[in-house]
Formats: structure tokens, sequence, C-alpha cells
């Protein structure tokens, strides 16, 4: 079993990450002109270029406790056998590579919207596993997921495979297998705590069980570019997000959309994204979802089902009840833009719990926009009451 997460990520050139990763894998920032994390090679360990929300920044371990606020119902044992199964496909030395202690919470934290090429992720990439092996990856994911959760994984995946379909230099990089890891922390169980972790390129879940309790946070997901075709059907990935997002805008009237500005600055990317882990969430901004009417409460009861609705049935029911009690204690906003194609349209939903950003960011693979959203829970990351920095 791994005891430390080793990261090795080759010499990549400004040249090569300009046309191979997400254009603006950028640091999230009070600035709409904060300098790109992609324009500095990386080499070993977690990179140090990037900073809120964009790529990687340097990963520092966080006390991460096992006190999450979770509702609970979560659906543990089926989870566990499904674990048990996938891991038992693997010889000892595949095994050593996918399995990491709990307590490695420097590997649990190191989650990216980067390819896998520029920030090397912890566990076995799916491309070193045979067919029967990643079945059983899939079904792990099917178990501890909803359908829709299990469905967009594998349409983010296509993304990829997409990217990797337009050439170019550096398009090798991407792949639904080659670019996707998945890891298991601490030994399966139905009463003590363990994780599983599964992403890569637009792509972040973080499944952290203890007894009852479940946490599916941090959650990244984005789409490269937002809708492709793959054999005469059309993919996208993060359809329900970005149409729940732009859907609460549409709903406010005018009045409402200027008391939802932020205004205290500019993202050209998310706040609280990969390497944000310390816990301080900034102050909440925005308009009140209490002075909305109850179609308009509707409408961010539905864009927060899109991202809490991806855990299993039951344990996704209990959570979306907690946030919809927490409603009115909760605020919208927005910044840059609100149109749906429009560069930088940044939206967000700030609750005691819940923390939800979205935004369009400029891509370099493609010509046009593209998705990065990141789902948080303020009392249950990882499984954990809220960080503090160690």
């Amino acid at each position: 079993m791994n005891k430390t997460l080793s990261l090795t990520a080759g010499l990549l050139t400004a040249t090569v990450l300009t046309v191979a990763g997400c254009s603006s894998d950028t640091a999230g920032s009070t600035s709409s002109a904060a300098p790109s994390s992609s324009t500095a090679p990386q080499t070993g360990g977690p990179p140090s270029g990037g900073g809120p929300g964009g790529g990687m920044g340097e990963v520092t371990a966080v006390n991460l406790n096992t006190d999450g606020a979770s509702p609970g119902g979560a659906n543990t044992a089926a989870v566990v056998e499904a674990t048990n199964a996938f891991l038992a496909t693997l010889d000892d030395p595949t095994k050593d590579i996918a399995e990491y202690d709990f307590t490695d919470n420097k590997s649990r934290q190191t989650w990216s919207n980067f390819p896998a090429t520029t920030v090397a992720r912890p566990g076995v990439e799916l491309s070193a596993l045979t067919a029967d092996q990643l079945q059983a990856v899939y079904a792990v994911l099917e178990v501890a997921l909803s359908e829709a959760g299990a469905t967009q994984d594998a349409d983010i995946q296509k993304a990829d495979d997409y990217l990797n379909s337009l050439g170019g230099q550096g398009a090798d990089g991407f792949g639904a297998l080659k670019d996707y890891y998945v890891a298991v922390y601490g030994t399966p169980s139905e009463t003590s705590p363990f994780m599983i972790q599964f992403g890569g390129h637009h792509l972040a879940r973080t499944l952290t069980y203890n007894g009852d309790k479940v946490s599916q946070t941090p959650q990244f997901v984005g789409s490269e570019p937002v809708s492709f075709e793959v054999d005469g059907t059309t993919v996208e990935p993060v359809k329900a997000e970005s149409t729940s997002m732009f859907g609460i805008m549409s709903a406010l009237t005018a009045d409402q959309r200027t008391a939802a500005e932020i205004t205290s600055g500019t993202f050209d990317d998310l706040l609280m994204g990969p390497g944000q882990d310390s816990g301080n969430f900034p102050t909440a901004e925005g308009l009140s979802v209490s002075e909305l009417d109850a179609d308009q409460k509707a409408a961010v009861m539905t864009a927060v089902e899109a991202y809490a609705g991806d855990l299993a049935t039951d344990a996704s029911t209990k959570l979306l009840a907690k946030y919809e009690a927490e409603l009115d204690q909760t605020t919208i906003g927005w910044s840059n833009n609100t149109g749906p194609t429009d560069e930088s349209s940044y939206i967000r939903i700030d609750g005691p719990s819940v923390w939800i950003e979205f935004i369009n960011t400029r891509s370099r693979s493609t010509p046009d926009i593209h998705f990065h959203t990141v789902y948080r829970d303020k009392t249950n990351d990882y499984g954990s009451t809220k960080p503090a920095t160690s």
C-alpha cells in the first residue's frame, strides 16, 4: 500500500500546454487579468503553479478529521462489496499502486481540472487495467453514484477521447482511460472510514464513507467542449449543471439581478477549486434566497440537485432535504457575465453548508468556451468538518 503520494509529471513546455490543457485552467482571482498556471513547466511532485481554483497549487496537507456533518443514508455495505470486488481483481503490484492509507491526507486532496499529464493523480491509471478490472471500477461508481452521476463520468471521459481525436501537439495526453485514475484510501468497511477517489481531466470524485455517513465533496466536473457528437449522438456532460445554473439567472427580475451581483471582484476561474482546502470561504455576497418567490426558490434547488443528486439515491435525498432546510440562509450571486456562451460567466450558490461555483472559461483546444464547476460542502468535505490548515 502506498504510504505517501509519489507524483511524477514530465517536463511540459508552454507550447504543449497551450494545446493540451484547458485553456484557462488558471487561477481564480479577484482580477480578470490573473496569470495562467498553464504557462509554467511542471516537474515532479504536486505542481506549484496556479492558485485558487485553477489547475493545482502546491498541496498542503490539511488536518482532515472524520466528523463531517453528513445526514446519513449511505449505502455503505454495497459500496464496500463493490470496492472489495475491484481490489480482488488486482495483482499485488497493482494493488500497491491503487491503495493508500486513509490518513494520507495530501494524496486525498490531490485532484485537479488539468490533465493527468500536467497534474499527476494518485492511484492506478485506467489504461493499465484489464477489461474485467475496468468493469469492476465502473461497478463501484454505479453503486456509489446515481445513474446521472455515473453517466456524467462516462461522458466527461468521452470528451477526452474527442479532444484526442482533434489531433495537434499534445493531443495524445488526452483519453478516456489514460487520463483517469482510481485510488482507495483505507480498508473498505461498514464501520470505519475509507475513501474512493476517481478522476482525471475535468473530473474529481472524492467519495468518503464512515458508517452511515457519506461525503461526495469536493466534486469537480467540467466539459471541453461543452457539446460534441459521438456516433451521431450529442453528448453534453455538464448539461444539467449548466442549464440549471443559468436557469437561476433567467428566473430573476432586473432588480434581483442587480442585487445578486458580486461586487468584491471578478473571477476568471473557480475560487474554491483544486488545492483550496483551508475551509476559508469568502463572506457571503449576492441576493438572499429568502427574497425569492416559490418558483425562483425551486430553480435554486433544481441547480443544487444537479450536483448533490450525483450521489446514490437515499443519501442524496437526505442531503437535499438538509440543503433545502437551509435555503433561506443561502445566497446566490454572479460576476462578469451571465450568458450561457459568454466568456467568464460566473454563478455561485453559497449556503451554510452547500457551496457551488460555475464558470465559463476560455478554451484553447476548441474555439469556444468550456465549463468548470465545483461543489463543496463546508461541513463535510472529505468527510471532515471545516478543515483547518495544519
